[in-house]
């Protein structure tokens, strides 16, 4: 006689193929992308962000308080490097550059307009000058005392190929550039 306890549940198939199926599936869909590297950069491998440095090449203006006869307006010099890690040409207009000191401006300038071939670097001069009359006493009494214990920096804003860049640039005056980051927008 044919034993009924093979037949009565169905074959014995308890459904964990399909349930197997299933999980695969869903990892291949949800997870496994997320573990892959974008299309963009599988197509472009060697396209890497525009960045940028600055160098304080010089200053004036910054040994008097603004009440002190012959004060003068801050004025810098600066060189900023910008490296296109894009495989394509870069084209910039100018862009807008302010220099400030404890969050105060001190000067403004721009950048001169420029093409970057894909992977090349340029750098540019800027002159950032100010139509103030110089720096207000409180901020000066700061930035005296801060120089003298060697920890003065300004902090130099940018807008370079559609992105703005901060550089935090010490003011002991070696020059020497100073990598720039994407400030956080708020």
């Amino acid at each position: 006689m044919a034993s009924s306890t093979d037949d009565d549940k169905g074959g014995g198939d308890c459904g964990c193929c399909a349930w197997t199926v299933l999980g695969l599936l869903y990892l291949s869909i949800f997870v496994l992308p997320t573990f892959l590297p974008s299309a963009d950069s599988l197509a472009n491998p060697n396209n890497l962000p525009t960045t940028c440095s600055v160098e304080l090449a010089g200053f004036k203006g910054l040994n008097q308080p603004a009440a002190a006869p012959g004060a003068s307006s801050p004025a810098f010099d600066l060189v900023v490097r910008v490296d296109n890690g894009h495989d394509f040409t870069v084209r910039h207009g100018g862009g807008d550059v302010v220099v400030s000191y404890a969050g105060v401006p001190l000067a403004r300038g721009r950048t001169p307009s420029f093409d970057m071939y894909a992977n090349e670097a340029v750098a540019l001069r800027v002159n950032a000058t100010s139509d103030g009359v110089g720096v207000p006493e409180d901020l000066f009494r700061l930035l005296t005392e801060e120089r003298r214990r060697g920890m003065a920096q300004l902090e130099v804003e940018l807008k370079v190929a559609w992105e703005t860049f901060a550089c935090d640039v010490d003011l002991d005056g070696q020059p020497r550039a100073f990598a720039c980051y994407k400030p956080i927008q708020q």
